[in-house]
């Protein structure tokens, strides 16, 4: 590849030239911006090195200046990492606290080269000139659009964080899009050209949680025919993402903790030690310290996991971005049923910003699909709008909403157990049927009410 070295000190400078070169690159200098943007336009080199500390300017401006096809990898010291996730933001490939070393260096090249032909290597960055701090989040960062103040917070942290592999816990509400930022946090990650591999822990059957998290051996167990690799394994030199981390058994959780201290595990029946190479993102909308509190959870299992927290806000937290959220999901629709409806009208956004969204995103968009089969092109119309959310529906408990709008009838002198499995098949046929959106809806995991369906005689 050919490389461009932007650093003011000679030493360096020459220090990075010379180890490109020996791992089989081109190698230009520029001391500072000046000659790199000069350097950006007689050779287009593929990847540069920036020092964020120029004589003559803030290296930033390289990265939003760098050529497409450029991938600029930042420099900063220990007291700028501020600025490095600023530049990242505006379409650094990735970032390093100084010195860089040799290992460093090489694996990122060669995640460069990896991902060469296949996606992108560069992010996408603002065309208007404008600092990246003012252009939305947006499909740059994966799905996690927005550019209220409390999703520019999400994406600056979840960017900062993208550049360890240290274990994140993303928490909130139902809805909120916690997997979608799993994924933007891989996609900004060293690990991005590598598997992302998801596992709902609250859907598995608890004899089954050990085989799906580390496989298993042929004849290991009945009805084992082959043998199968676990999602830790699914997932290496990638992301892990545990959602629903809460509903893991107690038994399990032991043997989980194991796995992140010791980074090895034994498949199911096996006896050879696998090394764990993966980064776990782990995810809830339960209160995971409450949880802990009731002896649901073991302390020492969420310190692990919960090494950086992060919160993904509430739909209601942050009405200026429903406009962009609906347009988004009204393109999707639209490309599916192609029926010419390409805008909502200006009162239908206006609707839509006065409502509390107790299920979040994921009530937005099956609202914006709702109205977009009730109007006619060329928009969605504020009537149809009006008239879904006016409409009957079930609301999560406890979802901070205006109370739950599907009434089940219980008599005195029913049993607990009576009414709960009126309130659960209730929600169930409400949902049409969707055992996944019921379980949400009513807070339990849905392993829960497979199980409660089961004791009932239902399916």
């Amino acid at each position: 590849m050919r490389a461009l070295v932007v650093e003011d000190d000679p030493r360096t400078r020459r220090a990075l030239a010379e180890l490109l070169l020996e791992l089989g690159h081109e190698a230009a200098e520029a001391g500072s911006v000046a000659e790199a943007s000069a350097a950006y336009r007689d050779s287009a080199p593929e990847v540069a090195i920036v020092d964020l500390g120029l004589p003559d300017g803030d290296g930033l401006d390289l990265v939003r200046e760098a050529p497409a096809g450029t991938a600029v990898l930042v420099l900063t010291g220990q007291g700028s990492v501020r600025n490095a996730v600023e530049a990242m933001k505006a379409g650094a490939h990735d970032f390093f606290v100084k010195p860089l070393r040799p290992a460093q260096l090489r694996a990122a090249l060669e995640h460069l080269e990896g991902r060469a032909g296949s996606v992108p290597a560069v992010p996408e960055r603002p065309t208007d000139g404008k600092a990246a701090k003012e252009s939305p989040p947006g499909k740059s960062h994966g799905e996690l659009l927005g550019t209220s103040e409390p999703m520019r917070e999400v994406v600056r942290l979840l960017t900062r964080v993208a550049a360890s592999d240290a274990p994140v816990f993303l928490y909130g509400e139902s809805g909120t899009g916690k997997e979608v930022a799993a994924r933007t946090l891989h996609a900004l990650s060293r690990r991005a050209s590598g598997p992302f591999v998801g596992v709902n822990c609250g859907a598995i059957s608890p004899n089954l949680v050990e085989s799906e998290l580390f496989g298993h051996e042929k004849g290991s167990f009945t009805g084992a025919e082959r043998r199968r690799e676990g999602t830790f394994e699914l997932a290496r030199r990638g992301t892990l993402f545990l959602d629903e981390v809460t509903e893991t058994p107690l038994e399990m959780q032991v043997k989980l903790l194991r796995v992140l201290e010791t980074k090895s595990f034994r498949r199911v029946g096996g006896t050879e030690e696998r090394d764990v190479d993966v980064r776990v993102v782990a995810s809830s909308n339960r209160d995971l310290l409450e949880a802990v509190e009731n002896g649901a959870f073991r302390e020492d299992l969420y310190y692990r996991l919960a090494v950086f927290p992060l919160r993904l806000p509430s739909l209601r937290e942050r009405l200026s971005d429903v406009p962009i959220l609906a347009r988004e999901f009204l393109s999707r629709v639209e490309a599916e049923e192609r029926r010419d409806i390409v805008d909502i009208e200006p009162a239908a956004l206006e609707a839509l910003g006065r409502h509390p969204w107790p299920g979040n995103v994921r009530e937005l968009r099956n609202v914006v699909h709702r109205a977009y089969v009730l109007s006619d092109p060329p928009a969605i119309s504020s009537e149809a709008v009006e008239a879904v959310l006016a409409a009957p529906a079930p609301v999560p408990p406890g979802a901070g909403g205006a109370g739950d709008a599907l009434v089940v009838p219980v008599r005195v002198g029913d049993t607990a157990r009576a009414a709960e499995r009126k309130l659960i098949e209730a929600t169930i046929a409400a949902v049409g049927g969707d055992k996944r959106a019921a379980a949400e809806m009513l807070g339990l995991s849905l392993k829960t009410v497979y199980n409660k369906l089961r004791s009932w005689g239902g399916s």
